[in-house]
């Protein structure tokens, strides 16, 4: 399906040293609309090198596009085992946390990246977005917990 130069020029490279370029010629094919066979590349490299960190992620993100979002999750964790603070695996993990349906969780992935890059507007803007939904406020209160910051004044009992 999906075939440039790049692509050519990345299974060239891979030939040569597929430990190295495995998950840049996979990202490719997700790029040009082929997240299948950039799953299989990744499912087939890792397998030998399983602490190749873009693998998984490449892998995460070909699986969260074909709407894999529980296989996303899974690979997403296993990129964190590998880097805790890893930005690209906690945004995606509050990607699947929002598609499905837990908006508390997604906030809580997205609040780790906002700790990690405080300048990161775009997850900033999506944590808004999660607080100013009323069913974040619906779950967050069935689960005992708030979405926002207690104010005392609003809330006497709490003071």
């Amino acid at each position: 399906m999906a075939s440039s130069a790049r692509i050519d020029e990345l299974q060239k490279k891979l030939n040569e040293n597929p430990r190295r370029y495995f998950a840049m010629l996979a990202d490719e094919y997700r790029k040009a609309g082929d997240p299948v066979q950039a799953i299989e590349l990744c499912r087939t490299y890792l397998a030998q090198q399983p602490g190749h960190m873009s693998g998984h992620i490449v892998l995460g993100k070909a699986l969260y596009e074909t709407g894999d979002l529980a296989g996303a999750r899974e690979t997403f964790e296993t990129a964190l085992g590998l880097d805790p603070e890893n930005l690209i695996a906690l945004r995606y993990l509050g990607d699947v946390a929002r598609e499905q349906g837990d908006p508390y969780g997604a906030r809580g992935w997205y609040q780790r990246v906002l700790d990690a890059d405080p300048r990161n507007e775009e997850v900033a803007a999506l944590i808004r977005q999660i607080d100013e939904t009323p069913v974040a406020d619906a779950i967050a209160g069935a689960a005992g917990r708030t979405t926002a910051p207690l104010d005392p004044e609003l809330s006497p009992e709490l003071a």
